[in-house]
């Protein structure tokens, strides 16, 4: 309705027009290089009408005439693109599939049709990755980082091929950039922490767990472990350098991070006995004894007692060992000083309870040594001897969960694969 409305308006406008100039048809006069022409206006704005309509198609066949190159190649660009991104869809989808030659054919196809290595990037580097060239998978990803779209894929994939090859420090770099790209990426957090407290870049660790706990990229008992992990690694380095109230901060700060921590627990009550709070350590150790027994435990509780005679030490232990009477450490713990204080009845008594629990290669040999030190019984000593090679379980230790190697020590990292925080009791 407004169209027609317009139209009609815009004809009655011509149309008075056009009356107007025929009741008053003027006269206009043209002089230019001696020719002189006499006209009317109505006929002078016929004459320009007519040379602009002229020249409007001149100007679209001269347009038409000189473009036609330009055109032609304008359809080849958009006809190759057009089969490239119809290349990368296919190579994609076949490397989804797992079709390792197909997807490197295509990427190919894909990177001479488009010619843009950041476009196609992504498709070549699951190609190469399916095809185990690495070379050409880092060059894909080092291309990926020049593009912000695929910056963080980039990053993110030569973090990954950098640990491939033995390469942490290289790693570490390229996965914190990946992790200030996108902070909540599934895995990526906890790569770039491993790493980081593999090189002992405690500040690092922490902001990268700060950030890792706004963006909710870790399990809240993953962090809890992981805060302890690196607080006892700054505690550990701290005593290193003689700065045992700084150690003996950074050790509680761990062990509130996850109270049952035992290498914190253990590490703060030393570092407690060290500075003359022994009743502060005793009660640390034994609320940590009662929730979690462990060697660690005893071994620092006992150092509590330095310079005591063997009965006091039984006594010692025997309170500890009353916080948490299942555990088989205990009594392998009590049997041990009852042995050293001639308690020949207590040491086989809490032998035989450990034995019941963990029927342990140590066990046995104190039970050999009961018989040989109270009854000189060879033969009752050989029989227990014996039966530690066949009835025998494995004695716990710290084993690896990525490579699997026992030691007897913890450590923040394993000594055999340098694996960050991945020791536990077993």
């Amino acid at each position: 309705m407004r169209r027609l409305l317009a139209f009609l308006l815009l004809t009655g406008v011509a149309v008075a027009g056009a009356v107007w100039l025929a009741d008053h048809p003027g006269e206009v006069t043209i002089r230019w290089q001696g020719w002189r022409i006499d006209t009317t206006v109505p006929v002078l704005l016929a004459f320009l009408a007519v040379l602009l309509v002229a020249l409007s198609v001149l100007n679209r066949l001269v347009r038409t005439v000189f473009g036609a190159p330009g055109r032609w190649f304008e359809s080849r660009r958009v006809g190759r693109q057009h089969k490239g991104y119809a290349a990368l869809a296919d190579g994609l989808a076949a490397a989804a599939s797992g079709d390792a030659l197909r997807a490197g054919k295509l990427a190919r196809k894909a990177d001479r049709l488009l010619r843009d290595p950041a476009v196609t990037g992504l498709l070549t580097a699951q190609a190469a990755q399916l095809s185990g060239d690495d070379d050409q998978l880092r060059d894909r990803y080092r291309t990926m980082i020049g593009r912000k779209e695929t910056a963080f894929l980039g990053h993110k994939g030569l973090a990954e091929l950098a640990l491939k090859s033995g390469d942490r420090d290289s790693a570490r770099a390229e996965a914190g950039q990946a992790f200030l790209l996108q902070p909540g990426a599934e895995g990526l957090a906890g790569m770039l922490l491993d790493l980081q407290v593999e090189a002992g870049a405690w500040a690092e660790a922490e902001q990268v767990l700060r950030t890792a706990r706004r963006r909710n990229a870790l399990p809240v008992a993953d962090l809890a472990r992981r805060r302890a992990l690196i607080l006892l690694g700054r505690a550990e380095e701290a005593l290193r350098a003689g700065n045992e109230a700084q150690a003996l901060d950074w050790a509680l700060d761990a062990r509130d991070a996850d109270p049952l921590f035992i290498p914190a627990i253990a590490l703060a009550a030393d570092l407690l006995r060290r500075r003359g709070k022994g009743r502060k350590a005793a009660s640390l150790l034994k609320a940590a004894f009662k929730a979690a027994p462990h060697p660690l435990l005893i071994a620092g509780w006992q150092a509590l007692g330095e310079g005591e005679n063997a009965l006091e030490r039984v006594k010692r232990v025997q309170e500890l060992v009353q916080a948490n009477p299942a555990s088989p450490d205990g009594h392998v713990a009590l049997a041990e000083v009852s042995l050293a204080a001639q308690l020949w009845g207590q040491a086989r008594t809490h032998l035989l309870k450990a034995l019941e629990q963990r029927p342990t290669r140590a066990v046995f040999q104190l039970l050999a040594r009961v018989e040989r030190e109270e009854r000189k019984d060879e033969a009752a000593a050989t029989a227990w001897v014996l039966r530690s090679g066949t009835d025998s379980v494995p004695e716990p230790s710290w084993t690896c969960g990525g490579c699997g190697h026992h030691t007897p020590d913890f450590a923040v990292s394993c000594p055999a694969c340098g694996a960050a925080g991945r020791l536990e009791w077993t």
